[in-house]
């Protein structure tokens, strides 16, 4: 269970690495919390959501805790049930014989089984894994409870009998890595290592602007991030992991607001933008306010 919260957390801490869309001049740059309402009357609370098992993210301030109980309905990017478990676990590793060492070559397979054991994990743990599920294991922060935030509202609301839908598939979410050449991945691996050294403080600067509500400042230090990556290559994985993504969900989430009483959590950096969900919503004619 440990390993799929790392991996599923990590889509969204792998994304800020992405970068979001173009924030623009007041195009919802402050904010975690969103109360979006229907020109029909429907209203919906939408939050912003980031990876992190320090106690002021999962000790909901009272506004967001507020918003949660009174809605009917819990709905987030994807519903972490067995079978996206499953899914995921099969989906990340080679089952054609092949394995981590033959994709990286034998420097980089080496340089990659210090870095995990640096997380205390083993080669073996590894060794059939594909290089993008590596990115993933590699790119969020040590945790030593397996606790996030999504995962805590998933829990919060089955404790309180709350259904719990998805924007999202896990295989959806999963292509965009998995539509990756594999030439493509080594490189992302190969970027994530470089940098590796340096997450901790990454790390930390992203906590600080998202505790302080800033939307504006988690999109700022994506693009100062991205600017030491291969250009072309972010720009193909912005385009898989953020536009279709912000343009998926937003249309799928439309119709649930619409029908009121639910409290919708996706990753923060999807919010803000002219491309963001936020924004999406704003452009169907939607009233947005917020709330927190």
């Amino acid at each position: 269970m440990r390993l799929w919260g790392r991996v599923v957390a990590s889509l969204l801490v792998v994304l800020l690495w992405a970068g979001s869309a173009p924030a623009g001049e007041g195009a919802f740059s402050r904010g975690l919390l969103f109360e979006v309402q229907a020109e029909g009357g429907g209203s919906c609370w939408l939050f912003g959501t980031i990876h992190s098992e320090d106690p002021r993210v999962l000790d909901l301030p009272a506004p967001v805790r507020h918003a949660f109980d009174s809605a009917d309905t819990l709905i987030l990017e994807v519903v972490p049930d067995a079978q996206a478990i499953l899914e995921s676990m099969v989906t990340m590793v080679y089952t054609d014989g092949r394995g981590l060492e033959s994709a990286l070559g034998p420097e980089l397979y080496r340089e990659a089984v210090a870095a995990v054991a640096d997380l205390g994990m083993s080669e073996a743990a590894i060794r059939d894994f594909k290089p993008w599920a590596l990115i993933t294991v590699l790119s969020v922060p040590p945790g030593a409870t397996g606790e996030f935030l999504d995962l805590r509202l998933h829990r919060l609301a089955v404790s309180a009998s709350k259904p719990v839908r998805g924007l999202e598939t896990i295989n959806e979410q999963l292509a965009v890595f998995e539509d990756l050449s594999e030439a493509d991945q080594v490189s992302l691996l190969r970027e994530t290592l470089a940098v590796r050294d340096q997450l901790p403080a990454i790390f930390e600067r992203l906590l600080t602007a998202y505790l302080a509500r800033d939307l504006g400042g988690l999109k700022d230090l994506s693009d100062e991030y991205l600017e030491g990556g291969d250009p072309d290559l972010a720009r193909r994985f912005h385009a898989a992991a953020v536009d279709v993504r912000n343009a998926r969900m937003a249309e799928r989430v439309a119709p649930m607001i619409a029908g009121g009483d639910c409290f919708v959590a996706v990753g923060a950096l999807h919010l803000p933008g002219e491309g963001g969900i936020l924004a999406r919503l704003a452009g169907q004619g939607f009233a947005i306010r917020v709330a927190y």
